[in-house]
């Protein structure tokens, strides 16, 4: 169990957790997104981390994520992934939706990522996420 010492932000549609032990952020998306606001909101994730480093390790949690979002992911895979790499992320590791438009959406987008080692763990993996993610070097 990851002791998260900030919460950085709380929203009805995402939470960000932050670990400074771990040198971890966790990003927890709830409820129903579309393109837009997928974007928006992983904008505002990535304006959190340069006062929250050092961040080496990330779980995005879109477990109870869903909609269709998969617009989107040319831009998180193209843009997202390598601004995280650029803030000294090392490695992601996502969890993803039950739903299955969201499910599509997170496949486009880890398919894109080219620059960030990103792996996904079904909803019911989070232990399995978490230690793979703290495995990666600081």
């Amino acid at each position: 169990m990851i002791y998260f010492d900030q919460i950085l932000l709380d929203t009805p549609t995402l939470l960000v957790r932050y670990s400074s032990r771990y040198q971890l952020v966790e990003a927890q998306w709830r409820g129903r997104f579309d393109a837009a606001l997928a974007q928006q909101q992983c904008e505002q994730l990535l304006a959190l981390l340069p006062a929250t480093q050092p961040v080496y390790r990330m779980i995005n949690d879109s477990s109870e994520a869903f909609g269709e979002w998969a617009e989107a992911g040319d831009w998180i895979g193209g843009v997202l992934a390598p601004a995280l790499a650029a803030r000294g992320v090392r490695a992601v590791a996502w969890i993803n939706a039950m739903d299955w438009p969201s499910r599509e959406a997170v496949a486009s987008s880890v398919s894109l990522a080219q620059v960030l080692p990103i792996k996904t763990f079904e909803f019911d993996e989070t232990d399995a996420a978490l230690t793979w993610v703290l495995s990666i070097a600081a």
